[in-house]
């Protein structure tokens, strides 16, 4: 139970303290099992790792899901990234950089996706 607390404490680092609570029981009323995974490992884990700072995981992650296309979870990590203080600028900057790696539909998803979290965001 001590990377699931750890866990939704780092996701409160991206995404503030009560929307990572809420996050985890969402994931539990799913199966507690599952959100352990997520929460234990992913971010009570992985995520807490020493070698990078959250900001710079976030970055990483939001050029990761770029790449694969997965216009869901970039929007949930953009709204992390800006929380963390990336400008609007830098990930711009990072969904165009990207466009070179995951092809021109991905990049055109993401900027689709950006604009919606910017959108909301006013």
């Amino acid at each position: 139970m001590a990377n699931i607390e750890k866990g939704i404490s780092k996701l409160g680092e991206l995404v503030g303290e009560q929307a990572a609570r809420g996050a985890y029981e969402y994931m539990k009323k799913f199966d507690e099992g599952f959100a352990n995974v997520v929460f234990g490992t992913t971010f009570g884990e992985v995520w807490a790792r020493p070698g990078l700072p959250t900001k710079l995981r976030s970055l990483a992650t939001v050029a990761g899901l770029v790449v694969l296309g997965r216009a869901a979870e970039l929007k949930a990590h953009l709204q992390g990234a800006l929380h963390v203080g990336w400008t609007p600028e830098e990930l711009k900057e990072v969904i165009i950089h990207m466009s070179q790696y995951g092809g021109m539909p991905t990049s055109i998803e993401a900027i689709r996706v950006f604009e919606e979290v910017m959108k909301k965001k006013q």
